[in-house]
């Protein structure tokens, strides 16, 4: 990188990571940012219209992820953030669910679950395990099982077959 390259360089745009948008309640998975493509203005407008693709790199650990995964990144001009439960955004009221690093690459469903942190409650974002739950718990279709036989049984469709006279061994 030269020295002309170095000194117009692009910083990163800085953002906040959404990985679900439900009813009332974001999925934050926390500050992250995007490299600027063409302009900051372009950049800016195709974040706000959900229309940005390209790496996402989060904030804290610098792991970098493809932006499809997530539901919105919302520059961080357009987030006010409250407190750890409750943001402004699109001048609406949100509760917020922070998700752990483990779900930031889940395909399916999060949901919410309440935790104590410090004496206060909080809303931490996980899988959705419920289809999986009712399927394990759903009655089992009975089906015809045919159990086979171990080797030297004595049943009477079964029978040791003596070594010394197979004609199959050599």
């Amino acid at each position: 990188m030269g020295l002309a390259d170095w000194l117009t360089r692009k910083k990163p745009l800085p953002l906040w990571v959404v990985k679900q948008v439900d009813e009332t309640l974001l999925h934050v998975c926390g500050k992250g940012s995007v490299a600027v493509v063409g302009t900051i203005g372009k950049t800016l407008h195709r974040l706000r219209k959900g229309e940005f693709h390209g790496p996402v790199r989060m904030g804290g650990n610098d792991a970098v992820i493809n932006s499809a995964q997530f539901a919105a990144l919302i520059p961080q001009e357009d987030f006010l953030l409250h407190s750890d439960t409750d943001a402004t955004w699109r001048g609406s009221h949100w509760q917020i669910a922070w998700v752990p690093q483990r779900c930031w690459m889940h395909d399916g469903r999060l949901v919410s679950q309440s935790l104590d942190f410090q004496g206060q409650p909080r809303l931490i974002s996980v899988e959705d395990t419920s289809e999986i739950r009712a399927k394990a718990e759903s009655p089992r279709i009975k089906s015809d099982f045919i159990p086979i036989e171990p080797l030297g049984h004595s049943s009477p469709q079964w029978h040791l077959v003596d070594k010394d006279n197979d004609p199959y061994q050599s």
